[in-house]
């Protein structure tokens, strides 16, 4: 599961949605069986291999649906544990940086702040899960390492919004000055 999670993510980030949604599902299908097989043995299930590839499927799931679907995926928590999904969807903040940066790079900009906005609305959302660590899996170092790469995309797309700006008004000050 947490191998397909890896692939799909490879796989969004190579545009190829279709082949990511397949990866999720065979993702899904290993999870319930590895859940199903653990289901009589509590102390390897919740000792934390589980919880690893359950989170990496899961941030593959949230960042194909942000970016496929434009919606956040919300999955039946019967199914899912919910400390997997928030540190999936913590770690889909990275996931969506990354897209931003190939958007910048590819000169696609129109969307980033949109999608940056995002990245802090899943922030702030996650900072309100305020628990033990022990409770949570050390979701809180994980959120606190995610404001770093907020402030890091903030000055990112500061500089390419700045850059255009500036490259505008020196083609319109070339038009005035008849350099054009």
């Amino acid at each position: 599961m947490g191998r397909c999670g890896a692939q799909a993510v490879k796989k969004i980030h190579h545009a190829d949605f279709d082949g990511a949604y397949l990866l999720l599902k065979e993702g899904e299908l290993s999870l319930k069986s590895a859940k199903k097989a653990l289901a009589r043995v509590p102390e390897i299930r919740y000792a934390g291999f589980l919880h690893h590839g359950e989170k990496e499927l899961l941030e593959a799931m949230i960042t194909w649906y942000i970016l496929k679907e434009q919606r956040l995926f919300i999955p039946d928590f019967k199914e899912y544990d919910w400390k997997s999904y928030l540190h999936g969807m913590a770690e889909s903040i990275g996931e969506l940086r990354r897209y931003l940066l190939d958007q910048i790079r590819e000169g696609n900009t129109s969307e980033i702040e949109a999608y940056f906005s995002l990245m802090e609305e899943l922030y702030y959302f996650l900072r309100t899960f305020d628990y033990q660590e022990g409770l949570t899996r050390g979701l809180r170092r994980m959120v606190d390492s995610m404001r770093q790469m907020l402030e890091k995309t903030r000055a990112d797309i500061s500089l390419v919004v700045h850059q255009a700006h500036f490259e505008k008004s020196l083609k319109h000050s070339q038009k005035d000055y008849g350099l054009d």
